[in-house]
Order: structure tokens, then sequence, then C-alpha cells
């Protein structure tokens, strides 16, 4: 079981807790602050984002030891903010999760909202690259919900609607990232 303690503004500290066939172990994260995102559908991975939003990470389980890590400065400014603007900065949700072992979907809808819609990113958790951005066929409110199974979900903005998403059909602007 993972949790995540939220403080406020003093930090998000994580524990990982599981039965080791004797007893409860309970790792801590070396008192980082690190905000428990998902848990790959092996169980085997963590996906983490630091407290202040500017780094993700994959842990394994077993000992709680980062993989890799990926900081927000690989994601390009939002195509509504002035190139000027010192003020918009892009960071990572706390939302997102995996679609599958190898790749996650992570938002960035809550530095988004001040200069459009929110964007949703794919991210190879094997080497934590950033794979492209996520554009949908029409608007796509809010944060991404991976199912573990090679979909996600999102919610509709009157809130009284779900669509399931896959990438097959989807698109990836980024010259880099893998075709659908």
């Amino acid at each position: 079981m993972g949790l995540t303690i939220g403080e406020g503004q003093d930090g998000a500290p994580l524990r990982w807790g599981r039965w080791d066939g004797r007893a409860l172990v309970v790792d801590r994260f070396d008192d980082e602050d690190r905000v428990l995102v998902a848990v790959s559908p092996s169980g085997k991975r963590l996906l983490t984002v630091t407290h202040d939003q500017d780094t993700l990470a994959v842990h394994r389980v077993t000992d709680c030891s980062v993989e890799v890590e990926l900081g927000a400065t690989v994601l390009p400014p939002h195509p509504g903010a002035e190139p000027e603007d010192d003020e918009a900065e892009v960071f990572f949700d706390y939302e997102g999760g995996f679609i599958d072992e190898a790749t996650a979907l992570v938002g960035t809808v809550e530095s988004d909202e001040e200069f459009g819609p929110g964007r949703h990113w794919l991210v190879d958790t094997t080497r934590l690259r950033l794979q492209g951005e996520v554009v949908y066929p029409r608007d796509v409110p809010g944060m991404p919900n991976a199912l573990g199974d090679g979909t996600w979900y999102t919610v509709s903005a009157t809130e009284n609607a779900l669509h399931v998403w896959a990438l097959q059909g989807l698109r990836l602007p980024m010259a880099d990232a893998r075709t659908p």
C-alpha cells in the first residue's frame, strides 16, 4: 500500500507498506517529498512526482530506489502562453498513471489552465523519456486516469460522461514520438 502524507506547503512524505510474509514493512522514501501517482500494472514499479511538481520518477517497489527521473524542463510551454512570460512555468500534475508497464500518461493541466486547455503527455517509463503530447479528436478537460491495460479515461466537462481512450487513432505531434 502506498501513502502520500499531504502536509500542505510543508511537503508530502511518501510511505510504501507491504506484508513480507512475516511482518508489515514500511519503507520511507528518504524523507523526500514524493507524491505517489501510480503503481505499474505488474505492481513492481511506482510513479511519483516531487511535491513541487518539477520531477517525475519511477521507483522499484522492492527498495523504493529511483530507476529513472524526468524533469519538467523537457515540457514545451503552453502554446497559449506568451514566449517572454517568465511566469508561464510548466509542471507535472499530481495525477496520471501507467497505460502499460512501459508507458505512463501524465498531465500538465494545472499549469496549463491559465493559457488554455490542459495537455496530456505520454512518457516512456523505461528511460523516462517524453514521447509526445496526446492530441484528442475533441476537447478533453481534466486529468487522465490510466487503467494499465493500454487504455485510459477522462471525464467530460459536465462530469456526466466517461470517455475511454486508446493510442490507436490518436496523434502524437512531437517528432520523436512513437506512432500510435
